[in-house]
């Protein structure tokens, strides 16, 4: 079962505004839509560089993962007729995003998709290692950390 709590669009981000969740499987799984105001992205990207040594600066850092994320939310918009959701999980040594299929087993034409998104993405996102993953959302629990993040769909309709 899946319902949502959304805030009032253009809400200022702040730790006292509750952002959007999903509730998954289990009303334990609730990934929040991504606010790159956030603390919790600053304090990661901030372990990020110190750990990869790969940037030297934690505001080119945000500055190259917020423009990672809109393009990603570009790319997702064209292939939305083949996928549920997008996540990402920011982790010490690389920055993951899982893809949820409309379909129930592995969309090969998202797959190839998701292939030249993570060439395109390792080569000129500037964040470090990137990974993508197609999760089908039964399988969401095994895969998807907690601390992920939703990066599309901006709204939560009912699941599919």
């Amino acid at each position: 079962m899946t319902e949502t709590n959304d805030i009032q669009a253009g809400a200022p981000s702040d730790s006292r505004c509750e952002l959007p969740e999903i509730h998954a499987h289990e009303s334990h799984r609730r990934y929040r839509l991504i606010d790159l105001d956030n603390s919790t992205v600053e304090r990661t990207a901030a372990e990020l560089v110190e750990a990869s040594k790969l940037l030297s600066n934690r505001n080119l850092w945000l500055a190259n993962f917020s423009a990672t994320i809109a393009r990603v939310r570009e790319w997702c918009v064209g292939v939305e007729n083949l996928m549920q959701m997008a996540l990402v999980d920011i982790r010490s040594n690389k920055v993951v995003f899982y893809f949820i299929p409309k379909s129930e087993r592995y969309d090969l034409e998202l797959g190839a998709k998701m292939t030249m998104l993570e060439v395109e993405l390792g080569g000129s996102a500037g964040i470090g290692y990137v990974e993508t993953m197609q999760v089908p959302f039964r399988s969401l629990e095994r895969f998807v950390g907690p601390r992920s993040l939703r990066v599309w769909p901006l709204t939560q309709g009912p699941a599919t």
